[in-house]
């Protein structure tokens, strides 16, 4: 994580237990890929945000939305869409997976 903002994220958070910070450092109530742009700068809040710029099977998506913004946005209206799309199972129908992308096995 990139010193300046750990020193930033150190003094904004020891003494308060309950601070709120912002994921999106600069444009925080913006909808922007500037958020992707933080990560690349390892600025990213959550570890599991920062992983995306690490790991090999996400890094060209994090780096494609950091430098177009047009992009971003039309990829994340066309999840939202096909988010909308799902059919939530409830009660027994449902399942709950310990790792999400691997179906849990039924007695």
């Amino acid at each position: 994580m990139d010193p300046t903002l750990v020193a930033k994220l150190n003094k904004t958070c020891a003494p308060n237990v309950t601070a709120i910070v912002f994921l999106d450092q600069n444009t925080s109530f913006s909808f922007d890929n500037d958020f992707y742009n933080q990560i690349l700068l390892k600025r990213g809040i959550l570890q599991i945000d920062q992983e995306l710029a690490l790991d090999n099977s996400t890094a060209s998506i994090v780096s494609g939305f950091a430098s177009n913004g047009i992009r971003f946005q039309n990829n994340f209206a066309k999840a939202m869409v096909k988010l909308g799309s799902i059919e939530v199972l409830v009660g027994k129908a449902g399942e709950i997976r310990k790792n999400c992308i691997v179906f849990s096995l039924t007695n």
